[in-house]
Formats: C-alpha cells, sequence, structure tokens
C-alpha cells in the first residue's frame, strides 16, 4: 500500500478536511522524514503517530520544517513522533551509513546517482569525492575491488561520522577521510575520478577538481543547481576553466531532479584530458 492511501485509511476524519496529506516519505534508517504544508501541531502529531504504523523500520518521524541550508547542508526538520533518538545506521546497496538524518542531509533523490557509483568506477582507480558528507559516493566507490578513495569533509560531525562509517564498513584500507575545505585540503596529481557532490555555484571548486586529477586527466561528476535554460551556459563556463588550467573536455549533462520551482539539480560528467 502507498504511504497517502495508508494515511487516508488511517487518519479517515483528517483526510476528509482540507489537509493536504503527503504522498510520499523518506526512511533514513529508523527516521521516516516526511514533508507536510501544515504547522498545526495537532496535524502533525496526528499524522506522525500514524506513520509508526506504516512500516516496520520507522522508530522516528520527523517533518521537514524548513530549508536545507549552509556549506554543511544542514537539513531543517522538527521529530513529531517516536524515538527521540534519531541517530541511526543507514543500510543501501550493502553500504552501512551512520548519520542523524535531522542534522545531516542525506537525499532520497540522489539514491540513483549513488547506485550509479558502482558502475562507474573501475577496478584500481583512485577516487576523491570533494564534499563526501557521511560518504555516500565515497562508501559506493570504495565498494569495488582494489579502489582507493579521499573522502573530504568540512564538517566537524559529519566528518566523525563519515570515520565511524569506514569502521563499520572495514574500508580502513580503502578510504582516507580529510577534515577540512576541499580547496585547500584535497590532493595533487593522484585521482583517476572525483566527485562533486555540492549543489549550489559547483563550478567554482572546479579549478580544485581539476588539480587533484591525474597529468593524464580523468572523470569528474560535477553536481549543480541552476535554472534549466543555463545548461549551455553552464556547459561552456566548464569548458572555459579547463582551457585556463591548460586541460581539454567534453561534457555531457543529465537531469537528476526539480530541486526548486524552475531550478534543477543536475551532474555535469567532465571527460578532462590535457
Amino acid at each position: 500500500m502507498k504511504y497517502r492511501e495508508y494515511l487516508v485509511q488511517t487518519l479517515p476524519d483528517l483526510a476528509k478536511t482540507s489537509v493536504d496529506l503527503p504522498s510520499s516519505l523518506h526512511i533514513v534508517g529508523h527516521v521516516a522524514l516526511v514533508n507536510m504544508r501544515t504547522e498545526d501541531p495537532q496535524i502533525l502529531a496526528s499524522v506522525g503517530q500514524a506513520t509508526l504504523g506504516f512500516d516496520k523500520r520507522i522508530k522516528s518521524v520527523a517533518v521537514r520544517i524548513g530549508p536545507t541550508s549552509g556549506v554543511d547542508r544542514k537539513p531543517s526538520f522538527r521529530l513529531v513522533a517516536g524515538d527521540p533518538r534519531t541517530e541511526t545506521i543507514h543500510v543501501e546497496d550493502g553500504v552501512k551509513f551512520k548519520l542523524d538524518p535531522l542534522e545531516i542531509t542525506f537525499s532520497r533523490g540522489n539514491r540513483r546517482e549513488r547506485h550509479l557509483v558502482g558502475r562507474q568506477v573501475k577496478p584500481g582507480e583512485v577516487v576523491v569525492d570533494m564534499f563526501s558528507c557521511v560518504g555516500q559516493f565515497a562508501f559506493h566507490a570504495a565498494s569495488v575491488e582494489d579502489v582507493q578513495v579521499v573522502a573530504i569533509e568540512v564538517s566537524q560531525r559529519t566528518y566523525d561520522y563519515l570515520v565511524e562509517g569506514i569502521t563499520l564498513n572495514g574500508f580502513g584500507d580503502r578510504v582516507k577521510p580529510i577534515l577540512g575545505d576541499c580547496r585547500t585540503k584535497h590532493p595533487d596529481g593522484i585521482a583517476d575520478r572525483v566527485y562533486m557532490g555540492f549543489l549550489h555555484e559547483t563550478n567554482r571548486y572546479l579549478p580544485h577538481a581539476l588539480e587533484s586529477l591525474k597529468q593524464a586527466g580523468g572523470v569528474i561528476h560535477m553536481h549543480m543547481t541552476h535554472p534549466e535554460r543555463e545548461v549551455e551556459t553552464v556547459s561552456k563556463g566548464i569548458q572555459a576553466i579547463c582551457l585556463e588550467h591548460g586541460r581539454s573536455s567534453s561534457i555531457s549533462s543529465r537531469r537528476i531532479k526539480w530541486y526548486s520551482p524552475g531550478i534543477m539539480h543536475r551532474v555535469y560528467e567532465i571527460m578532462v584530458s590535457t
């Protein structure tokens, strides 16, 4: 049964009102994350209590109260039902991530991209993840045979979860965590592949990704949000930055999801050569 259908059956009186019940939810470990268009505490509590019975994994329910903000990508959620202990372990494709999803973003919309990592990364590659968070790209890359990953994260708390995740997955010999700003903490000249999972003006960080690549070149996966009409402009800007650093580039891109009205989240696959 779909989530909205479940709520309609479980909360028939509320369903008959003008309240717009949520149509989906995102489960991270034992925490259900829900978007609703009301701030009424009684309605939120009712939906939260009902949601606890929707899936046996769910022990805590939180509702989004604002946008994700800051360079550390902090989400805005409020607990409305269940266990107040929201630190959890989320398992995806056999990979474990430890985090508190009320404090650290773990996007459902990026799951397909995380799943693709295992097919993009080749055995024996060196990978740099410039915005590692709790290891969303880094750990999927480290699951590939004989791959070495450098995972850079600027937030101390998120970095601590990243380090715990390395231990949970037994990646101690595959993933090297670095705490700091990737503009100054990135390695030089070692990477076959670079992931750039930050969304806002990510092209400002592109020169540092180019520095991380091997001299012979490699692939950069650069995520960005911008109006759809700007795809060509962004692509030309990427090529210009590469040329400024003595590199040639071949670029393809695809839309991942709509980020907000008129704004899309897009990934640019940049094939870099000398």
